[in-house]
């Protein structure tokens, strides 16, 4: 732990010192002096622009019906009565500029040019006066176009005031009326220096922006802003890279921990593996005292037959049948608890199929069987988790149960079916320890784990439930 402390620490004192460095208003006041003394674009004055643009000619929202600066029913007396160019015509002071714009239009009548400014430019439907008149004297554009609101207008190129302020978005206008002391539109960078803007495209601030380190982004109302003006939002460039360097420290640090903390969990597993080994171990080779002394009882029993009464034959046959279990499941766990771990011991087996007819007597199944053979495999686990299945599909199964058999490449391949419901995608679930359907889970990893052991594998298809297993069948094959 020491160690990566030690090399975090390693990686902040590296990075230099911020704080001799410039802050964001002075970096930004740098930039703005750069700018002002290059040479820009196109250089505006703000007072003539509103003379010559006012605001209710550039806002988006005058294009909208205006209805909720005038009586509503007025305004649908002023609709009818235009259309049939009859009265009676509404009677109210807030309506003089759209009741005379109405009548002249009914009349005929020409209505002189300065009337347009008078009347605030805006018809009560939305869009410029001047806009409708034209549509009925359009002999007048050249006299009254600049009493039309800019989108209204012929589009204008793009080195002109007027272009320039017809391809700003919504926004860019809003902050533009607002006199901000820096936006940008369509790539251009606008600065207001007193009462004049200056434009300058973006190969000149670009220059001067990675001169002093910084940059901008589009101001987004949702996203947090420490520095903004007009539609930007103002940030520095940090050339430390201190935020890259606490990361990869952090990511050092992190990965050093869960290196560390997985190998102790392993070196605990590896130990708490070996001190429950060695209990085997010794419980194993304890055990085989008591099951040899049982042995040796059974067979003076054995000698003494004749003598037992009829009564105990069954029992006696019980016990060596257990006896015998006995000696070969503690055989079989020494071979298994062998400190090298290598191979399992195997058996030579003259007729499979016998030895198949033999282990399945206690059960109700069907045997589908290929061709007898001999074969060589460890028959006290090959019989174990064969015996275990069988048991499982009586148990938890649904009848009938099938078991076949089949040789490929060596192979030896068991299956153990019924009509269950279960299928590859139980699999997982039931192969972990102590989590099993219906009691099947520690068996059948007990099962797993013996099958591969002897160098094969086991797996679950279905539905129906069918359980197979594929081992090696030759001599000195079953390696674990």
């Amino acid at each position: 732990m020491k160690k990566y402390v030690l090399l975090l620490s390693l990686l902040i004192s590296g990075v230099p010192n911020m704080a001799a460095a410039e802050n964001l208003p002075e970096r930004l006041s740098a930039v703005r002096s750069e700018l002002l003394a290059s040479e820009p674009v196109a250089t505006y004055d703000f007072r003539q622009l509103q003379s010559q643009f006012p605001t209710q000619l550039l806002v988006p929202s005058s294009l909208l019906p205006q209805s909720s600066l005038y009586p509503l029913k007025s305004l649908q007396r002023l609709y009818q009565s235009a259309q049939s160019c009859k009265g009676p015509w509404p009677v109210t002071p807030l309506l003089t500029q759209p009741l005379v714009f109405t009548r002249a239009l009914c009349n005929n009548t020409v209505l002189p040019v300065g009337w347009f400014a008078r009347a605030g430019y805006i018809h009560p439907g939305g869009g410029s006066y001047a806009a409708r008149y034209l549509q009925a004297h359009p002999d007048m554009k050249e006299k009254l176009n600049k009493f039309q609101h800019i989108q209204e207008r012929d589009l204008d190129p793009t080195n002109t005031a007027l272009g320039r302020l017809q391809r700003m978005s919504n926004d860019e206008i809003m902050v533009y009326i607002a006199g901000a002391e820096s936006f940008v539109s369509n790539g251009e960078l606008w600065i207001r220096n007193g009462n004049e803007y200056y434009i300058y495209d973006q190969p000149t601030w670009s220059v001067a922006m990675n001169k002093f380190d910084v940059h901008f982004t589009r101001l987004n109302q949702s996203s947090f802003c420490i520095l903004k003006s007009g539609n930007i939002c103002w940030e520095e460039e940090d050339q430390s890279h201190l935020t890259y360097y606490l990361l990869v420290g952090l990511l050092v640090l992190n990965v050093g921990l869960l290196i560390g903390w997985g190998a102790y969990r392993l070196r605990i597993r590896r130990r708490a593996m070996q001190e429950r080994m060695l209990v085997l171990q010794i419980l194993t080779h304890e055990l085989r005292t008591p099951i040899a002394s049982l042995g040796m009882t059974v067979e003076g029993f054995r000698r003494h037959f004749d003598a037992l009464p009829e009564t105990l034959y069954d029992e006696f046959r019980r016990l060596t049948e257990d006896s015998r279990r006995l000696k070969q499941l503690a055989e079989a766990s020494k071979d298994y608890l062998q400190a090298n771990q290598q191979e399992l011991s195997v058996q030579h087996i003259d007729s499979f199929n016998e030895w198949i007819e033999y282990l399945s007597e206690p059960y109700e199944v069907t045997l589908e069987l290929a061709e007898d053979r001999p074969v060589d495999v460890n028959i006290y686990w090959l019989g174990t988790c064969i015996d275990n299945l069988l048991s499982n599909a009586h148990k938890y199964g649904v009848k009938p149960v099938t078991l076949t058999s089949s040789f490929n490449n060596g192979k030896l391949i068991v299956s153990v079916s019924d009509n269950g419901q279960l299928g590859s995608k139980d699999w997982a679930r039931l192969r972990k320890p102590f989590v099993s359907e219906r009691g099947l889970g520690l068996g059948l990893t007990i099962v797993e784990s013996m099958i591969r052991r002897m160098g094969g594998r086991m797996k679950l298809v279905g539905p129906p439930t069918t359980f197979i297993l594929e081992i090696p069948c030759e001599s000195n094959s079953a390696s674990g």
